[in-house]
């Protein structure tokens, strides 16, 4: 049984491995769609941090040439403590079909003044095809609304 397990595991296409070349390529797709994204549609905060967490082997410098500022996981969650602090996380890079799917979320959490901490996450998805110019990102799935179920007030003149 194990042995048929071995097996099956070395029998896994190659094709969906990802280099840590092909990520940071693919993860600069997703931050150039980030830019236009940020300064033209209101639901996109303008957010220029990015967590180092699951993109570590990238260099600091690949992001900044987009705008970026890639911050230490470790510096984040230190921060959060006494701070309100919003930064980009990539949760998920992986292939299939050879096309790169991408989640990154919107982060905001942390300690405001004189209130209790929180942390709110929204996920968006994309998919970056390589191209004859490089890999080529487009936002897939964003979040549903926020939907607030507070009641309505009319105002009604007695």
């Amino acid at each position: 049984m194990v042995a048929g397990l071995l097996g099956a595991r070395g029998q896994q296409p190659t094709s969906d491995l990802i280099s840590d070349a092909d990520k940071a390529d693919i993860i600069e797709s997703v931050l150039d769609l980030e830019v236009r994204n940020q300064n033209s549609v209101p639901d996109f905060a303008n957010i220029r941090n990015v967590s180092s967490d699951n993109i570590e082997f990238i260099e600091p410098s690949r992001l900044s040439t987009h705008g970026f500022k890639l911050v230490a996981a470790s510096y984040l969650r230190e921060s959060r403590k006494d701070h309100v602090i919003e930064y980009l996380l990539f949760k998920k890079i992986s292939l299939r079909d050879r096309v790169a799917v991408v989640v990154l979320s919107r982060v905001t959490e942390g300690r405001p003044c004189f209130s209790a901490a929180f942390s709110r996450e929204r996920s968006y998805t994309y998919e970056s095809r390589r191209t004859s110019n490089g890999w080529l990102a487009q936002l897939t799935r964003r979040p549903a609304p926020m939907i607030s179920f507070a009641p309505k007030r009319s105002a009604v003149t007695p």
